[in-house]
C-alpha cells in the first residue's frame, strides 16, 4: 500500500503550552499553539497507564484516546488532518502518522491509544493509518530503501542472567516463533553471562539484522538503561549511547526491539522508551520498545504477526506496516487485552523502509508455503482464543457492549473475506470464525437492546 505522510511536530513553547505543526504531504502545513494539559487530561493518562499496565482493558484507554485525539487536533488541526485522510483515500492510499515529539513529557504519554472519536477510528490498530514516533535523520544517514538483503533474517536473541526473569520461557517464546518460519527468519541465541565485551563480540562475529533484547531496564534522571552482566554476575548498566555504539558499528543492523518478558516492572518499560529515542538518533533505524509488559500468549502473537509481515510478501522491509499489522492482529485475538497498545515504533526510516529484498530473496514460491502456515496459525489461535469468551459482555455497561460489538465487527469481516481462501483448512476455520463471530454479535445486540429498555 502506498501511503501520505501527516506530520505533528511537537516542541516547546517560549510562552504557555507547545507550538504544534501539522505538516500534510498533500495539503500543506498548519500551525497552531497547544494548551497545557488540563489536570482533568493528566489524569486520564494516569489512570490508563495504571489500567494497561495491568493488564485489563476497559473504558479508561478509549476515553484517554479520544482525549488526545481532541488535544493534539486542537483548532484547524482536526479539519487539516481529516482532508488529508479523506484525500489518501481518494488516491486508494493510507495514511502515515508521523509523530515527531520533543518535551518528554509529551512523548512519554501512550500515543499509540489515539482514537478518532467521530469516526470510531483507532489509528494505531488499522494498516491504513500507520502511527509511528518518527526522528528525522534522513541528512546523517541517508536512505535505507537502498540496502538489500536475502532472507532469512539473522535474528540475534539477547538474554542476559537476570534472576527474576523466567527467560528460558522468553527463550522458548521466540523459538516458537522461528521455527514456524524456518524460511524467514534464523535464531542466534546469546545468553548467560552477556556482559558488554560478549554482546560486541557476538555482533562483531554474527550478521545479524535484528537484536531482541529481554531483561531489564531502569530510568535515571531522563535516560534509560538497560541491564547486561559484568563478570561477576552482578548488572551492568549500559546507557543507550554505549549501547548504540556497538549496534550502529555494525551496518547490517536495522531493528532492534527491547521486551521487558513478562516482569511487570514500571522500570523496564520507562527505561526502554528512554532508550529507543536514542537509539533511533544515533542511527539505528528502527526500535520497537514495549510501553507496558503483556502476556506470553499476546508477545508470541505479536512477534509471529510482526516478523511474518516484515519479513515476506509485497510490503517486507516496510516497518511500521509490519507493527500496524501486528496491532490490529493483538486486537483481532486477544480482544480482552490491551496488548496491542505496548508496541511502540521508533523510526528514522521516513518511509518505514528500513531495508528491500534482492530479487533472490523475495520469490513468491519460497514465501506462499509460509503464508499457508501463518494464516492457519492465525485463524487457529483467534478461534482458540474466543472460545474462552462466552460470559465476557454479560454484565457489562452500554459503552463496553459498543466496543464489543466493533471487536466483533472486525473479526467477522476477518473471517468473511478468508471464506474464499484457496486453502480448504482456512475455509473450514473461516466458516466456523464467522459463524461464532454472528453469534456473539446477536448476543450483544440483545445485551444492548436490554440495557436500552431499562
Amino acid at each position: 500500500m502506498r501511503y501520505h505522510d501527516f506530520t505533528l511536530t511537537i516542541t516547546e513553547h517560549a510562552g504557555q503550552g507547545y507550538d504544534l505543526a501539522a505538516v500534510s504531504s498533500e495539503t500543506g502545513r498548519v500551525s497552531v499553539v497547544l494548551p497545557l494539559p488540563s489536570p482533568e487530561l493528566q489524569a486520564q493518562l494516569g489512570r490508563v497507564s495504571e489500567v494497561l499496565r495491568g493488564g485489563a482493558a476497559d473504558t479508561t484507554a478509549r476515553a484517554a484516546g479520544e482525549a488526545l485525539f481532541r488535544w493534539v487536533t486542537a483548532g484547524p488541526v482536526e479539519s487539516h488532518l481529516r482532508v488529508a485522510w479523506d484525500r489518501a483515500q481518494r488516491d486508494r492510499a493510507g495514511l502515515r502518522i508521523r509523530l515527531s515529539i520533543d518535551p518528554p513529557e509529551v512523548a512519554a504519554w501512550p500515543w499509540e491509544l489515539l482514537r478518532d472519536p467521530a469516526r470510531g477510528h483507532v489509528f494505531a490498530t488499522a494498516p491504513s493509518t500507520l502511527l509511528v514516533r518518527y526522528y528525522d535523520q534522513a541528512q546523517h544517514f541517508g536512505s535505507l530503501a537502498e540496502q538489500e538483503t536475502d532472507l532469512p533474517l539473522n535474528l540475534l536473541l539477547v538474554l542476559p542472567t537476570i534472576p527474576d526473569l523466567q527467560l528460558a520461557q522468553e527463550r522458548s517464546n521466540i523459538e516458537r516463533v522461528v521455527a514456524a518460519m524456518p524460511d524467514v527468519l534464523r535464531l542466534h541465541v546469546l545468553d548467560g553471562l552477556v556482559t558488554r565485551t560478549a554482546l560486541a563480540d557476538a555482533l562483531l562475529v554474527g550478521d545479524y539484522d535484528i537484536i531482541h533484547f529481554s531483561g531489564h531496564g531502569t530510568f535515571t534522571n531522563g535516560r534509560g538503561y538497560l541491564s547486561l552482566n559484568r563478570a561477576d554476575g552482578t548488572p551492568d548498566w549500559l546507557e543507550g549511547t554505549a549501547l548504540a555504539q556497538i549496534a550502529v558499528n555494525y551496518r547490517s543492523t536495522r531493528l532492534v526491539l527491547l521486551n521487558a518478558c513478562s516482569s511487570g516492572r514500571v522500570d523496564d518499560a520507562q527505561a526502554f522508551q528512554g532508550l529507543a529515542p536514542q537509539l533511533v538518533r544515533l542511527g539505528v533505524p528502527a526500535v520497537i520498545a514495549m510501553q507496558y509488559p503483556i502476556g506470553d500468549a499476546a508477545a508470541i502473537t505479536f512477534a509471529h504477526e510482526f516478523y511474518k509481515a516484515l519479513c515476506v510478501g509485497a510490503g517486507a522491509g516496510q516497518v511500521d506496516a509490519a507493527v500496524a499489522y501486528a496491532r490490529s492482529m493483538l486486537a483481532l485475538v486477544h480482544p480482552r487485552s490491551p496488548a496491542w497498545a505496548a508496541p511502540v515504533l521508533y523510526t528514522h526510516a521516513a518511509d518505514g523502509v528500513i531495508y528491500r529484498l534482492t530479487s533472490r530473496g523475495a520469490g513468491p514460491a519460497a514465501l506462499d508455503p509460509i503464508l499457508r502456515r501463518a494464516r492457519l496459525e492465525t485463524l487457529q489461535a483467534s478461534l482458540d482464543e474466543s472460545a474462552a469468551l462466552d460470559d465476557d459482555f454479560k454484565g457489562a455497561d452500554a459503552a463496553s457492549l459498543f466496543a464489543w460489538r466493533q471487536t466483533l465487527r472486525r473479526a467477522e469481516e476477518a473471517y468473511r473475506a478468508r471464506l474464499d481462501d484457496p486453502q480448504a483448512e482456512v475455509q473450514a476455520l473461516a466458516r466456523r470464525g464467522l459463524a461464532l463471530a454472528q453469534q456473539r454479535l446477536q448476543a450483544v445486540d440483545a445485551a444492548l437492546a436490554a440495557a436500552a429498555r431499562k
